[in-house]
């Protein structure tokens, strides 16, 4: 980021208005997004507005971020789809989707915008660009980002009315006896960790609901003692809130293997190095009204998991 500041020399001036005249070199959308992102304040207050009337004599302070240099590795991220409206990636575990606090290494579009640099400034935040919905860091499969703004609207829109269908292969732990379920207890943020989220009274509490179906059941012998139960399952998300699998399942008892965060630690799969979920199927409707469906195969480290285990 370079900080840029001056003070209001006119009255009566919008904000975006007022900084675009100082820095005739930066877009007059580059800064309209950098103040929707939190990249502007006002006598030392953060403002959100673009619309916001600045006063004379007020200081602004303004994070440009411009020519984003990103931290990508130029690692071949896989395209399952594409065309004018947007991309399918075959997203790989161990990456994240965008920055997080903490995190300063590669990110998904770190390495997108090396390939696709016209997504840079779609979307409504600039660290996000293009994305409308993501996985977790350690979650695999199917993700798809907008290329265009109508297209981005047109997506999020599905999104919030629930019109994006999403498949997910996850292997459990324990014995779900149970062939097929629906799990719609609401998912809000934890009340004392704020890693987590949780159904178990839950504060702001969101509607979600997740079906699940049994495919397969195995066992796996750690010690000559110890024999430990897992259950295949395939998973259709009908919301789409923050660690929703991960969290519907453990509320039940059955936890993803692997997964560290609401996992259970005795039960361990040496070839498992994370959770066990990977986004095999997304379809959607695109904006010509044409549907698209792609698919991800089960990527190699889960393979070996399943194969390192005894199916019953």
């Amino acid at each position: 980021m370079e900080e840029k500041s001056f003070t209001v020399e006119n009255a009566k001036v919008r904000l975006d208005s007022a900084i675009a005249e100082q820095f005739k070199d930066v877009s007059r959308s580059r800064i309209q997004k950098d103040i929707q992102s939190g990249c502007v304040s006002v006598d030392g207050k953060k403002i959100f507005e673009n619309k916001y009337i600045v006063k004379i004599g007020e200081k602004i302070v303004y994070e440009y971020s411009g020519e984003q240099k990103f931290a990508a590795t130029g690692m071949n991220i896989p395209i399952l789809f594409e065309n004018n409206d947007l991309i399918i990636v075959d997203k790989p575990a161990g990456i994240p989707v965008h920055p997080a606090p903490g995190y300063k290494g590669p990110t998904l579009i770190d390495e997108l915008l090396l390939t696709h640099p016209e997504i840079q400034m779609i979307g409504e935040d600039i660290k996000r660009p293009g994305i409308v919905h993501r996985l977790d860091k350690d979650t695999s499969g199917a993700m798809l980002i907008a290329k265009n703004q109508i297209a981005f609207e047109h997506l999020k829109d599905a999104f919030a009315t629930h019109k994006v269908k999403k498949e997910y292969m996850a292997l459990v732990c324990g014995n779900l006896t149970e062939n097929h379920g629906f799990i719609n207890t609401p998912i809000g943020r934890h009340p004392t960790d704020f890693r987590k989220m949780t159904a178990k009274n839950p504060k702001e509490a969101k509607e979600s609901s997740t079906e699940f179906f049994v495919e397969a059941h195995y066992i796996f012998s750690p010690t000559e003692q110890k024999v430990d139960e897992y259950t295949q399952i395939k998973v259709k998300l009908h919301t789409g809130r923050t660690h929703q699998i991960r969290v519907h399942m453990a509320s039940l008892g059955f936890p993803l293997a692997g997964d560290s965060l609401y996992g259970k630690k005795h039960y361990i799969i040496p070839e498992l190095h994370r959770q066990f979920l990977h986004a095999q199927s997304i379809e959607v409707q695109l904006p010509d009204s044409a549907w698209i469906e792609a698919k991800s195969e089960l990527p190699q480290d889960l393979r070996k998991v399943l194969d390192s285990l005894k199916k019953i």
